[in-house]
């Protein structure tokens, strides 16, 4: 019993200093359970009791999800994050994972449109930076989870997480479209001008996402929005 009592106390000792500062005056707020039945956690995240109070830490691993709710965070109103409760060799437990993902990696075969320089990891927890970046470019998608997308390289399958905006479900065509009035081009679809249009022409489309149509112009790569041409 001594020796079980002594574990708790040093692992609560290592989880001091981690993971976000919780309101101590606010509690948890339970939920309908999560559709996703289990959490990837990818980095070392701290065990909470009912009160908010450090109870130990879990290594990586993926684990079961008995229920979820919110807890407020921060100084002042501060803001609501997801909070996951789990089953450990300490009893139940709650968590605020800074680095996890819910559910798994879905299998998926299409493209994806990155407009900014992109950084290369070899483990969808980006734990593992290659060094290496990825310009502007469509790239092909073989998995996804959540926000991070495990495409080819030359190197190699590698994982990245867009910080710039991105298109996923990009469609590579070759198709001729009629533009039947003055169309603004765009450097992307996010609404970013190039303060450029086209007169009505027959203009070759190469990649379609939703109702927008890339082409190569003398600008380089640009968008136009279809229902304009309308």
């Amino acid at each position: 019993m001594k020796k079980r009592a002594l574990l708790v106390v040093v692992i609560a000792l290592f989880g001091w200093g981690s993971g976000r500062e919780v309101s101590a005056t606010t509690t948890i707020t339970t939920e309908v359970s999560s559709p996703a039945k289990t959490i990837t956690l990818f980095e070392n995240t701290t065990l909470l009791g009912e009160n908010g109070q450090t109870t130990g830490i879990i290594a990586p691993q993926t684990v079961t999800i008995l229920d979820n709710g919110q807890r407020r965070v921060g100084h002042g109103e501060g803001y609501l994050v997801p909070i996951y409760l789990i089953s450990t060799w300490l009893g139940k437990a709650w968590i605020m994972p800074d680095n996890a993902l819910l559910g798994n990696q879905m299998p998926v075969e299409t493209s994806l449109e990155i407009f900014g320089v992109e950084s290369l990891y070899s483990d969808p927890g980006l734990t593992k930076p290659t060094g290496m970046q990825l310009a502007p470019q469509t790239v092909k998608v073989k998995a996804k989870w959540d926000n991070r997308y495990l495409i080819e390289t030359m190197n190699g399958e590698r994982w990245i997480a867009p910080r710039y905006p991105a298109l996923f479900e990009v469609s590579e065509v070759q198709q001729e479209v009629q533009l039947k009035s003055t169309t603004k081009l765009f450097r992307s679809p996010d609404g970013l001008e190039t303060g450029s249009a086209l007169s009505p022409q027959k203009v070759m489309v190469n990649e379609v996402w939703r109702d927008w149509c890339r082409i190569d112009s003398w600008l380089g790569p640009v968008w136009f929005e279809l229902q304009h041409t309308e």
